[in-house]
């Protein structure tokens, strides 16, 4: 059996702490790295050793898994660590650094109603209750919701569970589901990757297409035909196999593209035919005007279909955390009760949500807000030469074509680049000058050059074009 060290070294275990120190004849990682440990019975004969100083050291006498070099790359793959990866401190976003201008949280830039935020108020003293953890009036109010505003008389609060955010409900899908291969559509939210991961799922990806405008196509349906058709032929690689779940966001972060009725629909079918869980993420919907093509319509007849809501960013609720999650499979339902932790919706974070689903005014008054400053920002953008992407939702996605721009010394937009430094990042420059900006190359499919700014209030979209002109 090789030597565990000749591959990792002790002095570079950042994930492990505990290994920094000890000497080499007690450096061993399979405990920490070998992907079978958690999921299967481990083939090493491990065993633990109590050393003089009370230390537990894990050890393993026969496993040959994580020691031979033909591994390595699969175990870091696994990990998710790569030569290219942009380690986590590069990108920043909300609730990470304290700026004056936050432009990388999409939420409602309106602010937390004034609705809800009495209501908060008045619900104080019924902290010292446990909360209902069923949700029941709530589940209750969101189905008649839904039935207004998407014209889906068909669900009711027996189709719906409430969770702790979008990003639990996420997780504890995947978890009910247990897939063991998934699809995700990128350039997407990457908490699709992360709860799959953390079910030792294999992933697929299918990549929008940049010159397509990152919208979405029909290409989706071939991806999926073209791996169940490489499975059942018996070529390609071992890896081209159909996918048992597919994640698709619409409105699409950060892309902000909508997807059609028509394709949807055509993706919800495949989808059925073929046994596959189709998860649509529609946490942005509620922003746009097209809150009718909802894939909510489609739910009563395909049982493999669910989609996820949260009120998380159309109510500025990120610190409450609330979200919900809608299918006609009770099977998936029960599920998902029965993984779910106890309470896991606060007393606050219920009435908050009951609260909220009353404030129509509010709703009408953020998408005429977003839509104006949506096409101020993206005008203004492409007048200092940065190509932006058509976007629905309270975000834009551009690319920074600074250096491009000053190389073909164009008259054309406003921006020479004289006034900012073209070597470093854009996100880097503006955080300077107190703004959280996304930088968006760690979403697979893009590049460091792109960008994605959320769309705030007038006098927030007006100061960040004065600071990308240069202005100070």
């Amino acid at each position: 059996m090789e030597n565990s060290s000749r591959f990792f070294k002790n002095t570079a275990c950042s994930y492990f702490p505990c290994h920094k120190g000890l000497d080499s004849d007690e450096f061993n990682c399979l405990f920490c790295y070998c992907p079978l440990y958690d999921r299967e019975v481990c083939p090493g004969n491990p065993s633990y050793i109590k050393k003089a100083d009370g230390r537990i050291i894990k050890r393993c006498t026969d496993c040959t898994f994580p020691h031979k070099s033909e591994n390595y790359e699969r175990i870091m793959n696994l990990l998710r660590v790569t030569k290219n990866e942009i380690p986590p401190e590069e990108y920043h976003h909300g609730g990470e650094e304290k700026t004056i201008f936050d432009f990388s949280v999409n939420t409602n830039p309106l602010g937390l109603p004034e609705r809800v935020k009495s209501s908060l108020k008045n619900a104080l003293n019924q902290c010292e209750i446990y909360p209902d953890q069923n949700c029941t009036r709530l589940r209750e109010k969101i189905a008649c919701q839904l039935k207004e505003k998407c014209h889906v008389d068909f669900i009711s609060a027996s189709n719906i569970v409430c969770g702790n955010g979008a990003s639990e409900l996420i997780s504890l899908l995947v978890q009910a589901i247990s897939p063991k291969n998934a699809l995700i559509v990128e350039p997407t939210f990457s908490g699709y990757e992360r709860a799959l991961k953390a079910n030792g799922c294999k992933i697929q990806r299918h990549f929008l297409s940049e010159e397509n405008d990152f919208a979405f196509d029909e290409k989706i349906l071939d991806s999926i035909e073209r791996k169940t058709e490489v499975c059942r032929s018996g070529q390609g690689r071992s890896e081209e196999i159909p996918p048992d779940m597919i994640f698709l966001c619409s409105p699409n972060n950060p892309t902000g593209q909508m997807i059609s009725p028509d394709l949807l629909k055509k993706i919800i079918t495949a989808c059925e035919e073929k046994g596959i869980f189709l998860v649509v993420d529609e946490c942005f919907i509620d922003f746009t005007e097209r809150t009718e093509e909802s894939a909510l319509q489609f739910t009563k007849e395909n049982s493999h279909l669910i989609v996820i809501n949260a009120f998380t960013k159309i109510y500025a609720m990120a610190g409450l955390r609330l979200g919900y999650l809608v299918t006609s499979n009770q099977g998936i339902l029960q599920k998902i009760n029965s993984l779910r932790p106890e309470w896991n919706v606060s007393t606050l974070a219920q009435i908050a949500g009951e609260s909220a689903l009353d404030e129509k005014a509010y709703i009408e008054k953020t998408r005429v807000l977003i839509k104006e400053e949506r096409e101020y920002l993206s005008k203004e953008l492409k007048a200092l030469g940065f190509h932006t992407f058509p976007s629905e939702a309270n975000f834009i996605l551009f690319s920074d074509e600074r250096k491009k721009i000053q190389k073909d010394d164009r008259a054309d937009v406003r921006f020479s680049g004289n006034n900012l430094n073209l070597s470093e990042n854009l996100d880097k420059i503006l955080l300077k000058q107190g703004f959280s900006f996304r930088n968006c190359g760690n979403f697979p499919g893009l590049r460091e050059n792109f960008y994605r700014t959320a769309v705030r209030t007038h006098e927030e979209n007006v100061r960040l074009i004065e600071i990308l002109s240069g202005k100070e």
